[in-house]
């Protein structure tokens, strides 16, 4: 063990190892969970000599409930280049998602897909914030980049997510459209216009059927009768 502290509610160890199965006893011993599927799991990094970080809830009080909001904690360590740990989550049963959102000088982006969907970057440009805890962490670091990434099959993830350097710091910020469906007194809109459209349909119809029978009720005058032609008389003489 490197040390162990209290940081508010949260019991926090920092651990080294060179055999997984000594760290998981460790672990149950003092407290901690760690499944036991995950012991071997951890061989890749104990042959890496990765230092450990184990963080579990303890209230200041045995049987004193733990309440309200936690704040966050902020992990740093060195590394030869930016890696995101993802192996653990290969021994997830249901689909992953995740998330990640990199400061650093330049635009970054994952170097493979460790056997997920192809990451999706969803912003990319610089931290223009010059106040706040945003700009205090950008401090350095002023370009943010977040990517989105989808694994279907948890089992086939490789390895950790080594992060690069981009060809360019082009900015990208991702659009999405949101499509509202307006109501009237809680009928649809779309609804009520073609229900106004079918009502003038229909009174145009009617209107046509009612001059239609007007004009089919007129009276029909018969034209005058023919007379014969006056009987011609033979002249005079004969």
């Amino acid at each position: 063990m490197v040390g162990r502290e209290r940081l508010g509610p949260f019991d926090v160890a920092r651990l080294t190892a060179t055999d997984p199965d000594a760290l998981g006893d460790w672990l149950h011993t003092n407290g901690f969970v760690l499944p036991s599927r995950l012991d071997q799991a951890l061989q890749p990094y104990v042959d890496q000599r990765w230092e450990y970080v184990a963080i579990r809830l303890a209230p200041a009080a045995v049987g004193t409930p733990l309440q309200g909001a936690l704040d966050p904690l902020h992990l740093a360590f060195a590394a030869e280049s930016p890696v995101y740990p993802m192996r653990l989550s290969r021994l997830a049963r249901t689909p992953q998602s995740l998330g990640l959102y990199i400061l650093a000088a330049h635009r970054m982006e994952p170097s493979s897909t460790l056997g997920g969907s192809p990451p999706q970057v969803a912003y990319a440009g610089r931290v223009t914030t010059t106040s706040g805890p945003l700009a205090a962490l950008a401090k350095g670091t002023p370009f943010l980049t977040a990517v989105n990434q989808e694994f279907p099959d948890p089992s086939r993830i490789t390895g950790d997510h080594l992060l690069r350097r981009t060809a360019t710091d082009a900015t990208f910020q991702q659009v999405i459209y949101e499509d509202r469906l307006s109501k009237v007194a809680g009928v649809p809109a779309w609804l009520l216009t073609i229900g106004g459209g079918l009502a003038v349909l229909t009174t145009t119809a009617v209107l046509l059927a009612v001059r239609r029978s007007r004009r089919t009720r007129r009276p029909v005058i018969p034209p005058p009768p023919a007379f014969p032609p006056p009987p011609t008389r033979a002249p005079p003489g004969h």
